[in-house]
């Protein structure tokens, strides 16, 4: 993945930003935990075009400061870009383009003016409505070439920015002038204008932040010289937390909209519930003691996932990753969730096993395991050796991980993985425990020996 990653979706093609900017990595409009996460996977710069508005929480001002902290050079510009640049730009982040100026020099202030309505990245974000932004610089250049006047320049604009966001397009010019009496030729040039040229500042600005960041990082440039000390607060930390344990959020959903389906809907609501909260505390845990993961461990934990899940090949995995609305980046955050899981359960191993006697109770399992482990205990008394071998029940260890097998698991992966996954620290221990319930079972006494021979 390239160090340069850029924030792009209906101000700008990706076919067309990638002819300016071939070796950036493009991903979907920016949301709340994005620019965190790519300086996790390594961004030296990063680029916001655009980012959501309503759908889920918006990109932090605190994430940029994060990265900026860190040495990351962070740009912005023609939508959520201009918007958090215009913020920002005293604490290092750069804006480009007019837009960027506009809200910089207070001309623009509401967030309104550069936010539209557009389909999903599978589509390529088409747009569905037209910025404020952009009405404004075609009423302008309109007004500028005498296409219309200065009467109908003011009241189109007051008209367009009365209405909401996801309303507004040229289409509606017609009404508009059919409703105030404006003067029929000039409405007339205006459409026409509107219709071979395109005004589009969202554009033009996006265009000029591409050929700037060509420019900038051929240059290769240090690192960003902050003049400022990020502080941590429990509200960052949450963000953390929350961008690492909700990987599938690119599906466009609100986290409301998934919290309030699950909770009318779903039989094992809580469950679903206490899992998201398994995950939340593990990463969050993870953060506070500083606990990373090896490549290696997540890349086998995405092994065992897929094998677990039946994906076993690319086709079955591509099919998997579009119905659970996640792409290649969000399944790596969740695999590396996953493999936390697994180590912070290792690093308070002692605490955890406290606890396994409560969760039993509270899931009404504790009763018949506490009466299995009594029935072991009498097994192993009545058979007269506190710890017999494989050999002293007339089978072999790996006779007994065959009847393991069969009766309660395939292995699916390597037999020290395996037992590491079912929390085992050695060998041993976890054949012994075979062994008593082979015992307890009764297959020691099928065609084996006694044990005084």
């Amino acid at each position: 993945m390239s160090t340069i990653h850029v924030f792009l979706g209906p101000s700008l093609s990706w076919d067309e930003a990638r002819e300016i900017l071939p070796d950036a990595t493009f991903l979907p409009p920016a949301k709340a935990g994005d620019v965190y996460l790519a300086v996790k996977r390594g961004a030296t710069v990063i680029a916001i075009i655009d980012g959501v508005f309503e759908q889920v929480p918006s990109v932090w001002h605190k994430e940029v400061l994060y990265a900026l902290s860190l040495g990351v050079h962070v740009f912005g510009a023609s939508s959520m870009g201009a918007l958090r640049a215009a913020e920002l730009h005293p604490f290092g982040m750069v804006g480009v383009g007019r837009i960027f100026e506009a809200y910089r020099d207070g001309i623009c202030e509401d967030d309104d003016e550069v936010a539209v309505a557009h389909a999903g990245q599978e589509v390529g974000f088409g747009v569905f409505s037209e910025a404020m932004v952009n009405v404004r610089d075609g009423l302008s250049q309109a007004l500028e070439r005498g296409l219309i006047r200065q009467a109908t320049h003011d009241t189109i604009l007051r008209e367009m920015k009365r209405r909401i966001y996801p309303e507004r397009t040229w289409l509606l010019v017609p009404d508009i002038a059919e409703k105030e009496n404006l003067p029929r030729a000039e409405v007339e040039a205006l459409i026409e204008f509107t219709k071979t040229e395109r005004p589009n500042l969202k554009r033009l600005d996006a265009l000029e932040l591409l050929t700037e960041l060509g420019r900038f990082t051929r240059i290769t440039p240090s690192p960003f010289e902050p003049k400022f000390e990020f502080e941590s607060t429990v509200f960052w930390d949450q963000l953390v937390a929350g961008a690492r344990t909700a990987p599938g959020r690119s599906s466009g959903l609100s986290v409301e909209a998934v919290r309030s389906h699950v909770g009318v809907v779903e039989d094992d609501a809580e469950q679903i519930f206490q899992g998201a909260l398994l995950l939340y505390l593990v990463v969050k845990e993870a953060h506070r003691i500083g606990l990373t993961i090896d490549p290696e461990k997540v890349t086998l934990v995405a092994e065992r996932f897929r094998r677990s899940h039946g994906l076993v090949t690319a086709a079955a995995t591509d099919e998997w990753l579009r119905k659970n609305s996640l792409g290649e980046v969000e399944f790596s955050g969740l695999m590396e969730v996953l493999a936390l899981v697994e180590a912070i359960a290792k690093h308070h191993s002692i605490g955890l096993d406290a606890f396994l006697p409560a969760e039993l109770q509270r899931q009404g399992r504790f009763e018949s395991v506490a009466a299995a482990i009594v029935e072991k205990r009498s097994a192993l008394a009545d058979f007269g050796l506190t710890f017999p071998s494989a050999e002293d029940l007339g089978t072999t260890t790996d006779g007994l991980v065959t009847w393991y097998e069969t009766r309660f698991r395939k292995l699916d992966v390597s037999f020290e993985e395996h037992i590491d996954v079912r929390r085992f620290n050695d060998a041993t221990r976890f054949v012994r425990e075979i062994l008593s319930e082979y015992i307890r079972e009764g297959h020691h006494k099928k065609g084996m020996a006694t044990a005084d021979g």
